[in-house]
């Protein structure tokens, strides 16, 4: 009897404690977020061994204003027949409090907590459990337990992680092992053509569980043109990972085309991970020790992580290429239509090219089509629905060619090719649209031109009659009376005739000149590529004041890669910091010190355009942009 009663003072006396404290969060929590979200999850090992005792729980938790519900929670207990239950369900309540920036968090959390025996080696089901919150009803998720052999499984471990780490005398991890967390850049292929998809994930896989994470640097994706892709398993899943059993979560993932041969490399992405570890204080001898094991002891741990690089083998299209392939990398079909086959004279069609399929869409470029003379044709119109998924970009994209048919006749439009290169097949393919066939009517507003012949770019409405400008012809003495010295073959005349020449000659000379400049292309572009960088920045700092910072960021750096390769003469397959640093300082003499600061701009604004919060200022950057670009505008 005595025992009995120093058990329930001594249970009520925790409950005191644990009462008070909720009520001190309670108060703290009036300056909380009143998101009232509601979730419910359960955790469990990922493997435990034969006979070993393990603990399942069911959290239901809810943030802000909330927690009142959690009063009426009605728990519906799993169905755990084929597994031995010690104890449970058995309830408690827990509030954890979080501030960032200055505003305070909180959530509240019940707990069901089963003790339970696993028996023979196999693969044990924890099915679905529910649960009553604010009247609405909740289901967790069914988990998986892989039991193995006595000696071949981990030693007992908290529920929802696994093996590895030092343990305390409780079997709770007091620290991480170097295998707890993997951070890894996966790829769905390692060796391409040029212009062929590769999608690439940066996945965390954890044995632990992750609170947050701090100081991300995405991988640089020099030679790829990237498009970021939406996560859509954003709950992960278990994996295995070197016969180790991981919860496996995507961070982030990429659409690359790589835009050159040769090696391209995905480089190291970086992060700090905060783990959280639970560990057992040393138990009391109550007999709810047998549920709790003694009272929870949090620690948070930041450990940095760093992905392996992956090497990228792409391949050069094969060679001949065919006349009228622009680039088109995948499988595609190609169609073409007109708005009609029959106009009358001065009236609007349009020539409309399909293109549809999976590719590299983005890099396509629209085919160039020459209508006959008697079309006056206008600037083409383009549009595109496209999805971006890890298999590709699929879609559609069109090209609208605008025209207006000036002069009536029978005329025939040639099909239009379209050559693409196959990756699947190994080779090119050719596609052609048939040939059309129009017929132009007499203009019904009286504007034909049957016998009158065609006048190009001249439509009916600037045509009018003009009345009055030619008089009749005089007849007779005109009457003409010569006044003061005549002109031709005087000295002001000789003296023209010299000074004409010598403008021709000049102009001849200059013109002779701007030819021999103008073929030179890569002085064109040195000698440009000032003007074409601060066009840029103007834009780039329009972007910055309409707060579009990824814009921003994106922008400036086109401006100061595209100035780096028309300044140095540098190809955009060869333009990568490793080259811009050896031009600079090896063969135009410009200062290491330079040379690096340059280099760190663009990898603040890399950082800053995926990670804004962890970059440059926009502010920053662009002053850094301009004072560095007039700083080697002198130099260069």
């Amino acid at each position: 009897m005595k025992k009995r009663e120093h058990i329930i003072r001594h249970l009520g006396q925790r409950l005191f404690v644990f009462a008070a404290a909720v009520f001190a969060c309670g108060a703290m929590e009036r300056t909380a977020a009143q998101s009232g979200a509601v979730e419910f999850n359960s955790r469990a090992p990922l493997r435990v061994s034969e006979g070993e005792t393990f603990r399942i729980e069911f959290v239901v938790s809810v943030e802000g204003n909330r927690q009142g519900d959690l009063d009426g929670a009605q728990f519906a207990p799993p169905d755990l027949n084929g597994i031995e239950v010690l104890a449970g369900p058995v309830p408690s309540r827990g509030v954890f409090m979080s501030t960032v920036n200055g505003v305070s968090q909180s959530r509240t959390t019940a707990t069901f907590t089963y003790l339970v025996r696993a028996g023979s080696a196999g693969r044990i089901r924890i099915p679905e459990a529910g649960v009553t919150v604010g009247g609405k009803s909740y289901r967790s998720k069914p988990l998986t337990i892989d039991c193995v052999k006595s000696g071949a499984g981990s030693s007992p471990q908290q529920p929802g992680r696994s093996g590895g780490g030092g343990a305390d005398e409780t079997g709770g991890k007091s620290s991480l092992s170097a295998d707890d967390i993997l951070l890894r850049i996966e790829v769905n292929k390692t060796e391409v053509y040029r212009g062929e998809p590769v999608a690439a994930t940066l996945k965390i896989y954890t044995c632990v569980p992750i609170v947050g994470f701090e100081q991300i640097k995405y991988p640089a994706l020099n030679g790829f043109w990237a498009q970021e892709l939406e996560i859509t398993d954003t709950e992960g899943r278990t994996e295995t990972v070197g016969g180790k059993s991981y919860h496996g979560q995507a961070l982030r993932q990429w659409l690359l085309y790589p835009q050159r041969s040769g090696t391209l490399e995905i480089e190291q992405a970086q992060l700090s991970a905060v783990a959280q570890l639970v560990t057992q204080l040393p138990a009391t001898g109550s007999h709810y020790d047998l549920i709790y094991g003694g009272a929870p002891q949090i620690k948070n741990i930041t450990t940095k992580l760093s992905s392996p690089a992956v090497k990228i083998r792409v391949k050069e299209l094969p060679q001949p290429q065919p006349a009228d392939f622009t680039g088109a990398v995948g499988q595609f079909e190609w169609t073409g239509g007109i708005s009609g086959d029959r106009f009358a004279a001065n009236t609007a069609g349009s020539f409309t090219l399909r293109l549809s399929g999976t590719g590299n869409f983005p890099l396509v470029e629209a085919p160039q089509i020459d209508l006959p003379v008697a079309f006056e044709q206008f600037d083409r119109k383009t549009t595109e629905r496209l999805t971006h998924t890890a298999r590709g970009t699929t879609g559609e994209k069109s090209f609208e060619y605008p025209f207006i048919a000036r002069a009536e006749g029978d005329y025939t439009l040639p099909g239009i090719p379209f050559s693409y290169f196959d990756p699947a097949a190994g080779s090119y393919r050719r596609l052609t649209t048939p040939d059309f066939r129009i017929e132009i009517l007499r203009d019904e507003g009286g504007g034909g031109t049957e016998g009158l012949g065609m006048i190009s770019g001249v439509t009916k409405e600037d045509l009018r009659l003009l009345d009055s400008d030619i008089r009749f012809i005089r007849m007779g003495d005109p009457g003409l009376v010569r006044q003061g010295r005549v002109f031709l073959w005087s000295g002001g005349w000789f003296a023209a005739a010299l000074g004409l020449a010598a403008v021709f000659a000049g102009l001849l000379v200059y013109l002779q000149k701007s030819i021999r400049e103008r073929a030179d292309v890569v002085r064109t572009k040195t000698k440009k590529a000032s003007k074409v960088a601060l066009r840029r920045l103007k834009r780039a700092k329009t972007f910055m004041t309409a707060g579009r910072e990824g814009a921003f960021f994106e922008e400036l750096l086109r401006a100061l890669w595209g100035y780096m390769g028309d300044k140095l003469a540098i190809e955009v397959a060869n333009l990568t910091k490793e080259r811009v640093q050896e031009e600079l300082v090896v063969r135009r003499g410009v200062s290491d010190d330079e040379a690096r600061e340059f280099l760190g701009l663009l990898a603040e604004c890399e950082l800053a355009q995926y990670s804004p919060a962890a970059g440059i200022q926009p502010q920053e950057a662009y002053r850094q942009a301009l004072e560095l670009i007039d700083r080697f505008e002198s130099k260069l």
